[in-house]
């Protein structure tokens, strides 16, 4: 939902586009990343074996969480979006 509302909010060019799409690409990828993880633990050492997807799985995870910014910058943009706000200064 979070990645359907990001790019509904792109698609739209709303003022909070921005910081729902770091949300999503940080949300989207850190849980990927979890779930191969987690299944590089079940296989193991074939886990890294080329006869099997995981090992580019992992690979091609790693790299979207460092490509267009990586998480921890996605996190510095929601903090920066979530201090803008007013609703923490009423």
């Amino acid at each position: 939902m979070l990645v359907r509302r990001a790019a509904e909010a792109l698609d739209r060019n709303t003022t909070d586009k921005v910081a729902l799409c770091a949300m999503a690409k940080q949300f989207a990828t850190d849980n990927c990343y979890e779930v191969v993880h987690g299944a590089m633990q079940v296989l193991g050492g074939y886990g890294f074996l080329k006869d099997y997807p995981l090992e580019q799985f992992l690979r091609d995870i790693r790299v979207h969480q460092i490509l267009e910014g990586t998480n921890e910058v996605m996190k510095m943009i929601v903090s920066r979006d979530l201090l803008t706000k007013d609703v923490f200064w009423k």
